[in-house]
């Protein structure tokens, strides 16, 4: 059953992810995103094809050297391949750069995917829950909806759960081969985010315990360390331009800004308005319990209590099995930088997405508390496995309800009034809806429409037919234009005085609204 049941499972995901991609319009930050990938493609590209970049007019507005943008520390393994791609295959149209764009996210998130669920297979030793766990992973809502445009933070997840899953199998049979592997996806992972160098450093950490424990002799532990560092620091200087000149200073003043992040705006949390360097230490913790399902939640809990209770048990040894270790290996991955943020009280907004990177560790431990509760009384597995099947239906059918606003997805722990309590469409996704009902409902051939920034409304015109686009005019007072469009980001409060023409209701709640002024 397992050699059609798998291949069919991935094959069913990646044709829905092919089918949807074009559903979803464009978050606030994919532009810049671009940018940074394109100004370090050109960079390359000037020292090994200086003519392609002279007949390429898009690169033209990319004047900003790569050594003065202000960017210019971001990791550029996703941005810049993705902007190569686009330039290589001439595509022109704004709309089809981005649409090229969630397309490469989602086949990343799809490798994360695989990667999760043979972390599973191999802990747990069955093909079936390596599918639970990935499916999982799919019915997160959130992750779900973002695995189509969110290149920063998704993309580094599912980066994270590969080189995870190249880690463990090296960690379990160490080959020449293997580290060589794990190297590569070590070095990509840093170079999409910085955070990446955690499961280095847990590789190497473990990597040392068990040649402590005499489970590989220290020769051979020795050696492969070696080669596993070596190809690691050359592979992530040479797929970040921005290291190329002083590699060592430049990392770590990447790293620097990465823990102190330069962002001084507010947030709405717990019906507060907090700037980001001042929120509670908690800020990440309960935004991951308000957004993940609970079925999830309570596997987790008991999963991490049981890998705690193990780990106390074992005392300085750590694991006596290779389950064991693997556990470690996803605790440390969960709990390691959730501790490193709250300590280092690192700048965290939009939620707990800057810390996406523990949710494959943390759906492994679930995993294990749902595997702990089947086997525990007679009485259990029947009534577990009917609730499990309900809940993933249940989610299945709100994320189809919410369809393509998965993304302001909480569960009942988020309690009431929640759009007036935390963030709801921080990312600006429906602006397409938004700039898609005013052009069919408005026969003016010209209409100018205000929307408070920072938004990605102007952007969103990307998402309308081509036909359409010039259409819309953006203005930067109310006073002159004909539609007033928010999101509600930083005015959570209604608009009772203004006429609204379209409320855009997702769950019940209210995320954006359009108004007609006349």
């Amino acid at each position: 059953m397992q050699r059609w049941a798998v291949p069919l499972f991935f094959a069913a995901v990646l044709m829905l992810g092919l089918l949807i991609f074009r559903s979803y319009g464009l978050s606030i930050d994919e532009n810049q995103q671009r940018d940074t990938g394109m100004i370090s493609l050109k960079h390359v590209a000037q020292i090994i094809a200086p003519d392609w970049v002279a007949n390429d007019r898009d690169f033209d507005r990319y004047q900003v050297p790569l050594p003065e943008y202000f960017d210019r520390d971001y990791g550029v393994a996703f941005e810049t391949p993705v902007c190569w791609l686009e330039r290589v295959l001439h595509i022109e149209d704004g709309g089809d750069k981005f649409l090229l764009r969630h397309l490469c996210t989602f086949l990343v998130f799809f490798g994360g995917l695989i990667a999760v669920y043979q972390l599973a297979a191999r802990r747990f030793r069955d093909w079936r829950l390596g599918l639970l766990a990935a499916l999982w992973l799919l019915l997160t809502p959130r992750f779900f909806a973002e695995s189509f445009y969110n290149d920063k933070d998704v993309v580094f997840m599912a980066v994270f759960a590969i080189a995870t899953n190249t880690g463990v199998r090296m960690l379990l049979r160490p080959t020449i081969g293997r580290t060589l592997v794990h190297a590569l996806l070590c070095a990509i992972a840093i170079d999409v985010r910085i955070p990446g160098v955690f499961v280095a450093l847990a590789t190497v950490a473990l990597f040392v315990w068990r040649g402590v424990l005499a489970e590989v002799r220290w020769v051979r532990l020795a050696s492969l360390l070696a080669l596993f560092v070596g190809v690691l620091a050359g592979l992530v200087v040479l797929f970040w331009p921005y290291l190329w000149p002083a590699p060592l200073d430049n990392f770590l003043e990447a790293f620097d800004h990465m823990s102190s992040f330069r962002w001084g705006g507010s947030v709405l949390y717990q019906g507060e308005f907090i700037l980001a360097t001042d929120l509670p230490w908690h800020y990440s913790l309960v935004w991951m319990g308000i957004t993940t399902p609970l079925l999830y939640l309570g596997a987790g809990l008991l999963g991490i209590s049981l890998a705690v209770r193990h780990l106390v048990q074992q005392r300085w040894r750590l694991w006596r099995d290779e389950n064991g270790m693997q556990d470690i290996v996803f605790l440390g991955l969960f709990a390691g930088p959730l501790v490193a943020v709250i300590a280092l009280h690192s700048v965290l907004y939009d939620g707990w997405r800057q810390v996406y990177f523990v949710y494959p560790s943390f759906i492994l431990l679930a995993l294990r508390g749902w595997v702990a509760a089947a086997g525990g009384r007679p009485s259990w597995p029947k009534a577990l496995y009917g609730a499990t099947a309900l809940s993933m239906a249940l989610t299945a059918a709100q994320m189809m309800r919410d369809h393509p606003l998965q993304n302001v997805y909480f569960n009942l722990l988020a309690g009431t009034n929640v759009s007036h309590r935390f963030e709801m469409d921080y990312w600006g996704l429906g602006y397409r809806q938004d700039l898609e009902y005013i052009v069919s409902h408005e026969v003016q051939p010209v209409v100018k429409v205000f929307a408070p920034g920072p938004s990605s409304a102007d952007f969103n015109r990307l998402m309308l037919p081509p036909s359409q686009r010039d259409r819309l005019v953006f203005v930067d007072k109310p006073d002159s234009a004909n539609y007033f469009i928010t999101n509600y980001r930083w005015h959570p409060d209604s608009y009772p005085e203004l006429d609204e023409v379209y409320p855009l209701m997702v769950d019940g709640r209210r995320i954006h609204s359009v108004f007609h002024l006349r």
